[in-house]
C-alpha cells in the first residue's frame, strides 16, 4: 500500500495523477541554473587566457559556482521528484516531500472555478499554471509548471461534475424514501 492510498477515504479512487513539468526544477532555482551556467562558462573561459592569476580565478571560481549551482539544482530536482498531484472522485490533492510528507488540497464540493495560464514557452513545451478557486477568500491551490495543464483542469472539472451528479442522486433518493408517493426521474 502506497502513502497516497493511506490518504484516501473509503470508496475514494484516484482518477488522475500528474507531476509538474520536467522544466520546473530549472525555473525553481534560477540562481542554481545561473551559477551552473556561469561555472561552466568560467571553466571554459580559462582555456582562452594565458594569465596565471586569471586562470586560477576562473578555474576555482568556476568550480565553486558549478558545484553550488549543481547542488541547488539537485535540491530542486529532488523536490520535483517527490511532488505528485492527484484528482480523486472526492478531492484535488498535492503530496510532496520525501521524509516528512506534506499534503494539501480541497474537496471537490468546495471548488468554485479553475483558471489556467499558459505562457508561450509553456504552450510549446506543454506546461502551465492552474489555479483552483475555492470557497475560501484566498486559494492556496496555485499549481505552477503543471504538465499538460489542460488535461489536469479537465480531470478536475470532470471529477467535480460526477461528484455533483452523485450528490444530487443521493439527495433525491433520500427525498424519495421520505416521500414514497413522489417519483423522480434521472437523466
Amino acid at each position: 500500500m502506497s502513502y497516497v492510498d493511506t490518504l484516501l477515504a473509503n470508496g475514494e479512487e484516484i482518477v488522475y495523477k500528474t507531476k509538474k513539468h520536467w522544466i520546473a526544477p530549472a525555473f525553481a532555482t534560477i540562481t542554481g541554473t545561473l551559477l551552473t551556467l556561469g561555472g561552466l562558462a568560467a571553466l571554459f573561459g580559462q582555456f582562452f587566457t594565458d594569465n596565471k592569476f586569471l586562470n586560477g580565478l576562473l578555474l576555482w571560481g568556476g568550480l565553486g559556482a558549478l558545484v553550488i549551482g549543481l547542488l541547488m539544482l539537485a535540491n530542486a530536482a529532488a523536490k520535483w521528484w517527490a511532488q505528485f498531484y492527484f484528482v480523486t472522485n472526492q478531492k484535488v490533492m498535492k503530496v510532496e516531500r520525501i521524509l516528512r510528507k506534506s499534503t494539501s488540497g480541497s474537496v471537490l464540493e468546495k471548488i468554485n472555478d479553475i483558471t489556467m495560464e499558459e505562457p508561450l514557452l509553456g504552450r510549446w513545451l506543454g506546461y502551465g499554471t492552474v489555479r483552483v478557486l475555492t470557497a475560501a477568500d484566498e486559494s492556496n491551490l496555485h499549481y505552477t509548471f503543471m504538465r499538460k495543464p489542460l488535461e489536469f483542469r479537465k480531470a478536475i472539472l470532470d471529477a467535480k461534475l460526477l461528484f455533483e451528479k452523485q450528490d444530487s442522486r443521493d439527495i433525491a433518493e433520500a427525498f424519495m424514501k421520505a416521500n414514497p408517493n413522489v417519483t423522480i426521474t434521472f437523466r
